[in-house]
């Protein structure tokens, strides 16, 4: 089975873009083409260029397994099969990154290790922008002499059964959605667990220690995404009015990771404690200050590691590892940085909840803006999911009981006949 490979590259004036090489290392002429004329042309992220990238490398991978050539095949107007749509919906179900492999081989008879699977949310990702690509594809191959009726009908259909695949991952994960989010006893160990001295705490070094609690408080206290707090610096600090700037930084050369976390929403200002300001200045002065190479770039939160990457800003994989080494060392803090961002969201509903005096529209204009949202989104609906279920549930079990309690009073007014 042939391999393809995925690279982010930046250019001297600091532009990142996504690359898939082929099994020889070059350039894969229509997958790259493609990230140029519909994503890069659009100055769509890095970010969303791999995730359409990583979709084609599945789609290109499972065609060479089953000796489809996609480009002669769409040239002759033989388009993929039901049974070959299945192939690339199934291999779009198996999860490839951050599987450990295991070299111990069961004896038993007709032993098959178990695939571990993506999330419906991935699948339906994957799908869709093998969709989106096909459909460019088959366009593209076509052009406007060969680009028949039937064969335009022929394309919408493929691009419909592609995507009717999908449809059934994202249909699955809305009930997924609605149990994102932490508890009040898994926050509380969270925080028992990273205070800095802690003996629970995975990490031994105390500036990691001091870093590390200080990236998961700007999650939880902020609303901010993973890639918002690595966008962090020194200089969006407001010491004296205590508020932190969040600013659009998009292939800035001032960023030496390929992989820039970027700001991906609405730019805003966010208030904060001023006990949370002195932590972080804390961080920075008797920390960060001493690390080597931290004086070359201006950004908050940095690698404390040993080795080449000593000192330069924190890098989105680096987050994962964090929260990896949380749930081994301690299962039941089994959490993502975005299940923070579903906290902050849930306790803003509390808080506007309490609030007499604002009403809901109201509320959820303020909450568009915290977020970084559009005045008009509806984001906050996804992530109070869980919220509404809860606050929805108590109001049933209160209308129940008011029930129990009248037909008790029913009761004890007319007790029920003797039959004894």
């Amino acid at each position: 089975m042939s391999t393809y490979r995925l690279i982010v590259d930046v250019d001297p004036h600091g532009e990142r873009w996504a690359m898939l090489l082929n099994e020889d290392g070059m350039p894969a002429f229509y997958p790259n083409l493609f990230n140029t004329c519909k994503l890069r042309n659009r100055r769509l992220s890095t970010s969303t260029q791999e995730q359409f990238l990583t979709a084609i490398k599945i789609l290109n991978e499972t065609c060479d397994a089953q000796k489809i050539n996609l480009i002669d095949r769409i040239k002759r107007q033989r388009f993929l099969t039901t049974g070959e749509v299945d192939a690339i919906s199934d291999a779009c179900r198996t999860k490839r990154r951050g599987v450990k492999k295991n070299n111990i081989l069961s004896l038993k008879n007709g032993y098959t290790k178990p695939k571990l699977k993506v999330a419906d949310s991935t699948h339906y990702l994957y799908l869709s922008r093998i969709a989106d690509y096909i459909k460019w594809l088959s366009e593209k191959l076509l052009d406007t002499h060969g680009l028949t009726l039937e064969a335009n009908n022929q394309i919408n259909s493929l691009v419909k059964a592609i995507r009717s695949r999908a449809m059934r991952s994202a249909t699955r994960n809305l009930d997924d959605e609605a149990l994102k989010g932490i508890s009040n006893a898994q926050e509380e160990k969270l925080f028992e667990v990273l205070r800095p001295g802690s003996p629970m705490n995975p990490f031994r070094d105390p500036g990691i220690q001091l870093r590390n609690y200080l990236l998961v408080k700007l999650l939880r206290v902020t609303g901010t995404r993973r890639g918002e707090v690595l966008n962090l610096r020194v200089s969006d600090i407001d010491w004296e009015k205590s508020q932190i700037s969040i600013i659009r930084r998009a292939d800035t050369p001032q960023d030496p990771r390929s992989r820039q976390p970027v700001v991906k929403t609405n730019q805003r200002i966010l208030p904060v404690t001023q006990e949370f300001l002195d932590e972080i200045r804390a961080y920075i002065v008797q920390v960060r200050k001493s690390i080597p190479n931290s004086h070359a770039h201006p950004y908050l939160l940095i690698s404390h590691k040993s080795g080449p990457n000593e000192g330069l800003p924190l890098s989105l994989s680096s987050i994962q590892e964090i929260f990896s080494t949380l749930r081994r060392a301690h299962p039941e803090l089994n959490l993502t940085a975005h299940d923070l961002r579903h906290r902050w969201n849930e306790k803003y509903s509390d808080a506007m909840h309490a609030q007499n005096k604002i009403s809901h529209i109201e509320a959820e204009e303020l909450r568009n803006y915290l977020e970084g949202w559009s005045p008009e989104s509806q984001m906050g609906k996804r992530y109070n999911r869980k919220w509404i279920r809860e606050k929805a549930h108590e109001a049933m079990i209160k209308t129940q009981e008011e029930k129990e309690l009248s037909l008790q009073a029913i009761r004890t007014i007319n007790p029920s006949p003797d039959h004894g």
